[in-house]
C-alpha cells in the first residue's frame, strides 16, 4: 500500500522558490542544568524522533517526475545524521540566538533533509536551546512541530510515553511506482471533470446570489464589511529576498488575561491589539504609516488591522469587532476557502517540474504583485499549555516559532503560549524590514500598556471591550 504525497503539502513543497523556503523553525530554551550536554540533548531527539511516521521516512519521486512522490521509510534510519550542534557567539544573549538561528537554518535546497535538528550551548547565563528546521511536507494537518516537541518534550518526569506512528511502508519498486502514477493520472481526470461540473454549478448558484444581493441591497442598503477599503502598498509588500531575520520576545499570560478579564474578548485579540500597536510604532519610525489598515491574515482568515490608530483600547475593540466579524463569516459559506482548495488540487493535479518551473516564471516576472497588494502579514498562535515542560531533565524557559514567508505577505508574528508565558516570534526579510527586533520587542511593551488601560478599568466598574472606547478616550 503505497502513501502518496497529499494536495496541501504537495502544494507547499513544490510552489517554493529560493526566496520563498517554506520549511518551518522552532526552537526551545533550557533552563541551566549541570545533566545537559550535546550528546544528552541529541540522544533525547535521537530517541523520539523514530516515534513520528514522516520524519523516519523519505519521499521517492516517480519516473520522469509524473506524478506526486511516495512516502517510504528510510531503510536502517540513524536520526543521529540529522542532529548537529552549534554554538552562540558571544555573549550569547536573544539577539545572538536569533542570528545563529537564521545562519543555520536558513536557505533552501531540493536535496536538503526533510528536517534537520540542532543542540546549541553558550547561550547567557548557562542556558541550552534545542532548533529544528522542518520541511513543509512534515506538516501532518498543521502538527509537525506541535508533533514533535510532544516527542521530544515531556510535561514531568512521569510523563506517559508517547506511542510510535504507523510505518508508511518500505520503498516502493519501479512497478509499483508506474502503477500508482497510472492511477494518480485516471484520478486527476475524474477530479478534473468534478471541478468542472463544480464551477458549472458554481457560476449558476453565483447568478442567483447576485440577483437575490441585488434586491436585498435595494431593501435594506449595502452591507457592512470589515474588509472594506482599499488595502495600502507598503515594505511588508516589497520582493522579498533570500535573507530572513528573526526577532523573540515574552510576554506573560497573566498580563494579558488582565486585560482580556478588564475588556472582555479573548486572550488572542489582546495580543493582536498588541501586534498592531508595535506594527504601527515601528512604520511610524520608519515614517511609513499607511492611511487604511493593514490586512493580516489569522486562523479565521484575513482581518484589517488598524494601525493608522493610536489609542490602545480603540485598537483593542477593532479588534474585537474584527475578529468577530471573522468567526461570523467562518461558520457560513466560504467561497474562499473553497477557491483555495480548488488551487491546491490543480496544482497536485500537475507534474511537480512543471510548478516549481511556473512558481520560478511567475516569482521573476513579479506576477504576484500584480493588481495591487492583499496581504501584509500573518499571526499564528500556537500551543495553549499552562504545564510546565522539560526536555532531558531541564525546564523550558522559551520556546519560538518562525513560520515561512510567502511573496508579497512579508511579516510572520507566531505566538506560542506555554507554561506562565507567551513567547512572540517575528520573522521578515531584513532587506524589506529592518530592525526586527523593534516589532518583537513592541510588542512586549505593547501588553504593558493595555495592562495599564485595564487597570484602570477593572471589570464590574468599567465597560466591555466593544463600549469601553468612548469611556476610554474621555479620560485620555
Amino acid at each position: 500500500m503505497t502513501t502518496r504525497l497529499g494536495p496541501a503539502d504537495a502544494m507547499a513543497l513544490h510552489t517554493q522558490t529560493p526566496t520563498t523556503p517554506a520549511h518551518t523553525v522552532s526552537l526551545v530554551i533550557l533552563e541551566p542544568s549541570k545533566k545537559l550536554s550535546h550528546d544528552v540533548l541529541g540522544q533525547r531527539i535521537a530517541a523520539a524522533i523514530p516515534r513520528l511516521a514522516r520524519f523516519r521516512s523519505r519521499l521517492v519521486c516517480k519516473p520522469f517526475g509524473m506524478g506526486q512522490p511516495i512516502w517510504a521509510e528510510i531503510a536502517h534510519f540513524d536520526p543521529a545524521r540529522h542532529i548537529h550542534r552549534a554554538a552562540v557567539p558571544v555573549p550569547g544573549g536573544v539577539r545572538e540566538l536569533a542570528d545563529l538561528i537564521t545562519l543555520v537554518c536558513g536557505g533552501s535546497h531540493p536535496r536538503r533533509a526533510l528536517w534537520e535538528a540542532w543542540t546549541i550551548d553558550h547561550l547567557v547565563g548557562g542556558r541550552w536551546a534545542v532548533a529544528i528546521r522542518m520541511s513543509p511536507v512534515l506538516a501532518e494537518d498543521g502538527r509537525g512541530v506541535a508533533a514533535f516537541w510532544d516527542a521530544v518534550l515531556t510535561s514531568g518526569p512521569d510523563a506517559d510515553e508517547i506511542v510510535a506512528d504507523a510505518g508508511v511502508g518500505t520503498a516502493p519498486s519501479t512497478g509499483e511506482l508506474v502503477a500508482d502514477m497510472l492511477s494518480e493520472m485516471v484520478e486527476n481526470q475524474i477530479t478534473g471533470a468534478w471541478m468542472a461540473a463544480d464551477a458549472a454549478t458554481d457560476a449558476l448558484h453565483s447568478v442567483r446570489d447576485r440577483l437575490q444581493q441585488a434586491r436585498v441591497k435595494v431593501l435594506l442598503g449595502p452591507a457592512v464589511s470589515s474588509m472594506r477599503g482599499p488595502v495600502p502598498m507598503t515594505v511588508f509588500n516589497a520582493p522579498l529576498e533570500k535573507g530572513r531575520s528573526l526577532a523573540f520576545a515574552t510576554t506573560l499570560r497573566s498580563d494579558v488575561e488582565l486585560v482580556s478579564d478588564a475588556f472582555g474578548g479573548s486572550a488572542a485579540n489582546v495580543l493582536l491589539a498588541a501586534c498592531t500597536l508595535s506594527i504601527r510604532a515601528w512604520l511610524q519610525r520608519h515614517d511609513v504609516v499607511p492611511d487604511e489598515p493593514l490586512v493580516i491574515a489569522v486562523a479565521q482568515g484575513r482581518i484589517r488591522v488598524p494601525v493608522q490608530l493610536d489609542d490602545p483600547v480603540q485598537v483593542l475593540t477593532n479588534m474585537h469587532t474584527a475578529t468577530e466579524r471573522a468567526n461570523i463569516a467562518d461558520s457560513g459559506p466560504d467561497e474562499i476557502m473553497g477557491a483555495t482548495d480548488d488551487v491546491t488540487k490543480v496544482v497536485s493535479m500537475l507534474w511537480p517540474w512543471a510548478v516549481r518551473a511556473g512558481m520560478h516564471v511567475y516569482t521573476g516576472l513579479g506576477l504576484a504583485r500584480r493588481g495591487g497588494p492583499s496581504c501584509h502579514g500573518s499571526i499564528s498562535f500556537l500551543g495553549d499549555s499552562a504545564e510546565t515542560l522539560v526536555c532531558a531533565g531541564a525546564e523550558v524557559v522559551g520556546m519560538y516559532t518562525a513560520e515561512p514567508l510567502v511573496e508579497g505577505c512579508g511579516l510572520n508574528i507566531t505566538v506560542t503560549s506555554h507554561s506562565d508565558t507567551m513567547d512572540v516570534c517575528v520573522s521578515a526579510c531584513p532587506d524589506n524590514v529592518p530592525d526586527v527586533e523593534d516589532i518583537a520587542r513592541g510588542i512586549a511593551e505593547a501588553v504593558d500598556v493595555l495592562v495599564a488601560a485595564a487597570r484602570q478599568s477593572p471589570r464590574g466598574r468599567g465597560r466591555s471591550v466593544v463600549t469601553q472606547l468612548a469611556s476610554h478616550s474621555r479620560r485620555a
